[in-house]
């Protein structure tokens, strides 16, 4: 629910603070006084495209701000992809610069003015000749439709599509892998025969280069080993006998001092180390020189820098290659058999999708009829008695309109008057025949999932009396629901307003400037006299009455 809304040097208003109430509130004042600008307010705080018109003549700036609370998880998804903390209220904020630039901030972080957009969507639903007029898309008019029909028919519909889609999908993808040139197999399959020589695996090439580095200095490890192994085993003395006497002299006397007893528990190890080092060397001495092996090694290794440096990857990207490779040529050996299976199954899926969605279609244009049926007294009551509603359900078979919600395109169409042909909703209905249309299928209970916020704007033009009581009813039945703010010149729909609002335009140091004020008690009776034609007498008492009725539509 808007709880409040700020507005700074916007067109005619200087500046207005306005404090709003659940249920239905009414904006009142003398033609020309600045009612629309509220509209507009409204929608620029909610993502309206930014006017430089909006900025008050002589500022640099105008500003919107307003402040929301309600819990609601699409508006939760859409703080978190944002990255905007999630809080019991939100204060959402416009700047619109007098070059026509705009800013958004929601609860103080910047935002693009699409998000506004998007809540916008969610919270905002402007009845007028204005931007957010969700009843004249025809996917809302389908909804309409649809909040009527059985689950269980829509689901079908989905499941058979979703079946369908996917056989579809696969046999598109056998097709393109089959696209593929002989020219690209017999790459795919040379290049595959070349890479499995190599015997790519993790590591390889450093392995294959511990290979060429050892047989590259085959001498100068042969001559450290013999050198090593003199000076060890063989000199006069030699390292393992030198250190042999060190043992024995300190382990004469090793109990006399705890020191040569340590020392002497470090020259038995050292001498167990050096035991261990002949064999190695032996065995470094004992390998022959592989020319053939090291030459192999050699030339495998630059084979593989070079697929590595072809392909852009190393050994793991070539593995990778390789199963891709050899799952793509298994597919275009097997490409026929599986084609005839999924054309099959492709055939069986389009069966049920037509099935179920014939089914939907006919249920659509069933519950149509249901539905304007409904609408007529209502539409009688809103001084629309010569219009005729009727849902244009249109089965598209051709695959290409094929959804999962059926193939229908759903279309509300009106007959203004009688003997006229049948036009779009869209096309041809005014601002105040959509706002009373649409409080037409509140009333008969289509519209169940709309946002939170309803403005009407020219929702009386052209009627009064008794059908002007019936508009003001009605809203303010929907205000039981959600937040209603009603543009109105009637003091029938004044009259059954929970709150009342009364739009002035005065001069203020030689300029016009538009103000708010909230009217209660006897300030709103004297509004009503004024609405009424005057502020006498007979005029407060009717007006008085008009209340007393009016507010017993609250009870």
């Amino acid at each position: 629910m808007l709880i409040s809304l700020t507005v700074k040097q916007f067109a005619l208003i200087e500046q207005a603070h306005l404090e709003l109430g659940a249920g239905m509130t009414v904006f009142t004042g003398e033609t020309g006084a600045g009612k629309s600008m509220l509209v507009d307010a409204l929608g620029a705080v909610f993502g309206s495209r930014a006017s430089a018109d909006w900025v008050r003549h002589g500022s640099e700036k105008a500003e919107v701000t307003a402040l929301w609370q309600g819990e609601d998880s699409r508006i939760n998804a859409l703080l978190e992809a944002g990255d905007i903390d999630l809080e019991d209220e939100l204060i959402l904020r416009r700047i619109i610069t007098r070059d026509g630039r705009s800013r958004a901030y929601i609860n103080g972080v910047p935002v693009a003015v699409k998000t506004m957009q998007q809540l916008g969507k969610i919270c905002l639903d402007l009845h007028g000749q204005h931007e957010h007029q969700s009843l004249m898309f025809e996917a809302v008019q389908q909804q309409l439709l649809d909040a009527g029909l059985s689950a269980s028919k829509l689901d079908a519909v989905k499941t058979a599509f979703d079946g369908w889609k996917q056989v579809k999908n696969r046999l598109q993808s056998l097709h393109s892998q089959r696209g593929e040139t002989e020219q690209q197999a017999s790459w795919m399959r040379e290049e595959l025969a070349r890479l499995e020589l190599l015997r790519p695996q993790a590591g390889l090439a450093d392995l294959l280069q511990v290979e060429v580095d050892a047989g590259r200095h085959h001498a100068q490890i042969q001559q450290a080993a013999a050198v090593a192994l003199m000076l060890l085993e063989e000199g006069e003395p030699s390292v393992r006998e030198l250190i042999a006497r060190a043992g024995h002299a300190v382990g004469a006397v090793e109990d006399y001092h705890e020191g040569l007893r340590n020392s002497r528990e470090l020259i038995d190890q050292m001498d167990a180390l050096l035991s261990e080092v002949t064999p190695e060397l032996n065995h470094v001495m004992d390998k022959s020189f592989d020319e053939q092996g090291l030459g192999e090694s050699e030339d495998r290794l630059f084979r593989l820098h070079e697929a590595m440096r072809r392909h852009k990857c190393d050994e793991a990207g070539l593995l990778a290659l390789m199963a891709e490779w050899q799952e793509r040529l298994a597919g275009l050996d097997t490409a026929g058999w599986d084609e005839a299976s999924l054309t099959q199954a492709l055939d069986r899926a389009a069966v049920l999708y037509r099935q179920h969605a014939a089914d939907l279609s006919a249920e659509r244009k069933v519950c149509g009829k249901k539905l304007t049926d409904l609408l007529r007294p209502f539409l009688d009551n809103l001084a629309l008695a010569g219009m005729q509603v009727r849902f244009d359900v249109k089965a598209v078979e051709d695959e290409s309109a094929w959804r999962e919600s059926g193939w229908d395109d759903v279309c509300m169409q009106i007959m203004s008057n009688p003997g006229e042909p049948w036009r779009n909703l869209a096309a041809v209905a005014s601002g105040g025949e959509l706002s009373r249309l649409v409080l037409a299928l509140k009333g008969c209970g289509a519209l169940s999932d709309m946002p939170h916020i309803a403005v009407f704007d020219e929702v009386d033009t052209g009627i009064g009396g008794e059908t002007a009581w019936c508009v003001g009813e009605l809203l303010a039945a929907m205000g039981r629901d959600r937040q209603v703010l009603v543009i109105s010149h009637l003091p029938q729909v004044a009259s059954c307003a929970d709150h009342q609002v009364v739009i002035s335009k005065v001069e203020k140091e030689g300029r016009t400037v538009t103000g708010l004020t909230a009217v209660l008690a006897q300030s709103r009776q004297l509004e009503i006299a004024r609405m009424l034609g005057g502020a006498g007498g007979q005029s407060l008492e009717h007006a008085a009455e008009m209340l007393q009725r009016g507010q017993g539509t609250q009870q």
